[in-house]
C-alpha cells in the first residue's frame, strides 16, 4: 500500500510541477501584447488565447448582433497565392459561420458581412503553447532533479533487506523520511543483524540544477524574444521601448509582432475601426513576477531570496 501510495503521490507531484510552470510561462506569452480602441464587443484574453492555442484566430462582423467580434478558426476552401486559406470556419461556443478571408488584395470589394480578417500568431501561423510545454517540461525535469538532491540531503541511505521484511521497511522508511523522532519495529522482523542501512553519500549539486533552470528560462524568453528588449532594464526603459513599436529590430518578437500589426491594418480596413496592437509596457513585471520558479535555493531547499531572484542572480 505505501509504495502505491508513493507512487500516486510522485505521479500528481510531477503534473502539479509541470503544470505550474507551463501555466507561468503561458502566462507571459498571453501577456506580450495589449490592443488599444479595441471594440467593446471584442475580447483580447480569447483573442490572444486563441493564437496562443491554436496559432490563428478571426476577426469578423456578426450579422445577427450587428457586432465586430473574434473568434477561434480553421482553414475551409482553396488556398491562394500566399499559401492562406481563401475561406475560414468562424467558431466558438454556440456560434459557427463560413466567411471568405479578406486579405486587401483588392481594396473595392470590401463586405464586412461576407468577409473576415484572418489573425496570425507569427509569421509561420504556429501556436505558441508548443515552445511553453517544450520549455516547461525542461523547467519541471531540472526542479524534480533538485527536489531529489535536496531530499537526498535529508536521507541519504537505502535499506536492504530481506523480502518477508519488505513492508515493515517500507513503514520503516516512510517513518524517517517523515522526521519521526523515534523509529518503531518488531524485532522479530527487524534486528541489526538482518537489515542493513547503505549510505549512498549524494552529493549536494541543486545549485548547478538551478544555475541550469535559469538557462532554460532565459532561453524560453529568447525565443520569444522578450530577453532582447531588455527585461532587466528598469520599468521605466521597458516603457519607452514599447512605445517605439516601429523600431523593434528583434527578430523573435518580431514574428509576433508583425503577424498582429499586419491582420490589425486589415481590419481597420475592414470594419472601419481604430485599433492599434503594441507591445505590452508592463511586460517587464509580469516576467519578474513569474521567474521566481528560478530563485536560487541553499542546502536547505529554501529561497535565498523569497521576493524572487534575478536572471542573473
Amino acid at each position: 500500500m505505501i509504495s502505491t501510495q508513493f507512487s500516486k503521490e510522485n505521479i500528481s507531484y510531477n503534473y502539479d510541477t509541470f503544470m505550474n510552470m507551463y501555466r507561468r510561462m503561458a502566462k507571459i506569452i498571453l501577456s506580450m501584447f495589449t490592443y488599444e480602441n479595441l471594440p467593446d464587443s471584442m475580447d483580447q484574453r480569447f483573442l490572444e488565447q486563441s493564437l496562443f492555442e491554436d496559432g490563428q484566430a478571426s476577426v469578423l462582423y456578426d450579422t445577427d448582433k450587428k457586432l465586430v467580434i473574434n473568434t477561434r478558426c480553421a482553414d475551409n476552401g482553396e488556398i491562394n497565392i500566399y499559401n492562406l486559406p481563401t475561406r475560414i470556419n468562424c467558431y466558438s461556443v454556440n456560434f459557427r459561420t463560413d466567411r471568405i478571408v479578406y486579405n486587401g488584395i483588392i481594396a473595392d470589394t470590401l463586405n464586412k458581412e461576407t468577409q473576415a480578417v484572418l489573425m496570425l500568431n507569427d509569421e509561420e501561423r504556429l501556436p505558441s503553447w508548443v515552445y511553453v510545454f517544450e520549455y516547461a517540461e525542461r523547467l519541471a525535469d531540472a526542479q524534480k532533479t533538485i527536489d531529489i538532491n535536496v531530499r537526498a540531503q535529508r536521507t541519504p541511505i537505502l535499506i536492504l533487506g530481506s523480502k518477508k521484511q519488505k513492508q515493515s521497511l517500507e513503514n520503516m522508511y516512510a517513518q524517517y523520511d517523515g522526521y519521526k523522532p523515534v523509529i518503531m519495529g518488531d524485532e522479530d522482523y527487524l534486528s541489526q543483524d538482518s537489515i542493513k542501512a547503505v549510505n549512498t553519500g549524494a552529493p549536494y549539486v541543486a545549485d548547478k540544477i538551478q544555475n541550469l533552470k535559469k538557462e532554460i528560462w532565459n532561453e524560453f524568453l529568447g525565443t520569444f524574444g522578450i530577453n532582447n528588449i531588455n527585461v532587466e532594464k528598469k520599468e521605466r526603459l521597458i516603457s519607452a521601448e514599447s512605445d517605439s513599436n516601429n523600431e523593434v529590430t528583434n527578430y523573435a518578437l518580431k514574428s509576433y509582432f508583425d503577424a498582429r500589426k499586419r491582420a490589425v491594418k486589415q481590419i481597420n480596413e475592414l470594419f472601419g475601426t481604430n485599433i492599434e496592437v503594441k507591445i505590452n509596457a508592463d511586460l517587464f513585471n509580469i516576467v519578474k513576477q513569474e521567474e521566481s520558479i528560478i530563485t536560487d535555493y541553499d542546502m536547505d531547499g529554501i529561497p535565498d531570496n523569497q521576493e524572487g531572484g534575478g536572471l542573473n542572480e
